[in-house]
């Protein structure tokens, strides 16, 4: 029998913690010599083989993801007051779920540790133990903005590619998308061009999900040989702090949107999409939910096919609500551990790039770390700090895709009532997810 994807993830993740907790165990954390300096030095390789796979992605993940995904939306918005308030929708609940985020993360500071272990989780990650942050000095609050704004405009788009200066790439992947939809004959060869680097993007992202569970064996593994039990108190309030967020999110934040579009019962809903969330949870695929939701949503809430054919497939491509809230809480969580203080201005930067990063977030187990990179990158963390989330990164994964689909079968219930009436004749096509 063939164990699925997140559960190979899972296990190569658990028997990574319990072996490098037991060396730690076994040895005391001393393993500065012969035999045990070599299985530490060996598992540390391991690790940044896997950390490199996962940078190598980010900039040309960046910019195609976010190029297609505006040239896409311009394709749908022509459709009609549909797909326009489809997108608004989704673009509205994504912002609400990374806001949520980064306020629950500031009141329950999970990355708030003792100085002692903040320098044994720098070591172990072989982090320097100063991360240089830029400094904010007495600025205030509108000149961060302003200095963010403009930040993100590069003088040199082919140096901000090569330095990863991912709000940077954001941006001109935005303004090349925005002028290519107004000259489309003339622009269709490079969209094609970017289309394909999308594509073999995604395909490279796969690649890496599906192996994975052997690095992240060592990745994990090699971390908690060198901290031992230090990491775990932080890490278990980092698990609770997201699904406190997600929970929020959840069961607060989206009901109220349906009850103020539509004026029903919200848990009414919630409890019509049992089977497509529980589907959620156990897969961890938005894409593998998709038939599930659709057919529940048709048959059961009674939404019109021609809405749920394309809300649907479009939320499970770009409407990541609880991947966009998980990245924001896990940025701010390792700049905690890592003893970076985020200013505000940072903050701005996380509230933007996690809500653009969860766009071009695959619609597959794990596709968020790759994403995660992206706003590591963009407040200048260092994107190794990846590793010390993994222990728990898996069983996340189920809830936040969870929250995804939740995300898309309110769209969908959403769009359907304030569009009951006018139907008819309304959408002529329908968007897949491959």
């Amino acid at each position: 029998m063939k164990i699925a994807l997140h559960w190979r993830i899972l296990i190569g993740i658990v028997a990574g913690l319990i072996f490098g907790l037991g060396m730690n165990f076994a040895t005391g954390g001393q393993m500065d010599s012969g035999f045990l300096y070599g299985i530490k030095t060996f598992f540390s390789y391991m690790g940044e083989i896997f950390v490199r796979l996962l940078k190598m992605m980010v900039v040309p993940l960046v910019f195609a993801s976010i190029y297609m995904a505006i040239v896409n939306l311009e394709n749908i918005a022509e459709i009609g007051k549909i797909g326009k308030k489809t997108i608004g929708y989704y673009f509205l609940t994504t912002a609400l779920a990374v806001g949520m985020g980064i306020v629950v993360v500031n009141i329950i500071q999970p990355g708030n540790v003792d100085a002692q272990t903040v320098e044994k989780l720098k070591a172990a990650m072989d982090i320097p133990a100063k991360v240089a942050k830029a400094s904010v000095g007495e600025k205030n609050s509108v000149e961060i903005v302003v200095d963010t704004i403009v930040g993100m405009i590069p003088k040199n788009p082919i140096s901000a590619l090569a330095n990863t200066e991912v709000l940077q790439v954001i941006f001109f992947a935005i303004f090349i998308a925005l002028v290519s939809v107004n000259i489309p004959v003339k622009s269709k060869a490079f969209a094609d061009m970017v289309s394909s680097v999308d594509a073999i993007m995604q395909k490279g992202v796969g690649f890496i999900m599906k192996i994975a569970p052997f690095f992240l064996f060592f990745l994990v593994g090699g971390i908690f040989m060198k901290v031992g039990m230090d990491a775990l108190a932080p890490l278990l309030k980092y698990a609770g702090t997201v699904l406190i967020g997600l929970g929020l999110h959840g069961f607060v934040t989206l009901p109220l949107l349906v009850w103020i579009f539509t004026k029903t019962n919200p848990y009414k809903l919630l409890r019509q999409m049992t089977t497509p969330l529980l589907t959620a949870w156990a897969t961890a695929s938005s894409a593998a939910t998709l038939p599930v939701t659709m057919r529940t949503l048709e048959e059961e809430v009674g939404v019109n096919p021609k809405v749920s054919n394309f809300v649907l497939p479009l939320g499970a491509t770009i409407n990541m609500d609880g991947t966009a809230l998980y990245e924001s809480i896990a940025v701010i969580f390792i700049a905690g551990i890592l003893g970076i203080d985020l200013s505000f201005g940072d903050q701005i930067v996380i509230f933007i790039t996690a809500s653009l990063a969860a766009m071009g977030a695959a619609a597959i187990p794990g596709a968020g770390l790759v994403t995660m990179g992206i706003v590591l990158s963009a407040v200048g963390m260092p994107l190794d700090a990846i590793g010390i989330i993994l222990a728990v990164d898996a069983l996340l994964d189920q809830f936040r895709t969870a929250i995804n689909v939740w995300g898309d079968g309110t769209a969908s219930y959403v769009i359907n009532h304030s569009e009951k009436d006018h139907l008819d004749g309304e959408l002529d096509g329908t968007v897949t997810v491959e």
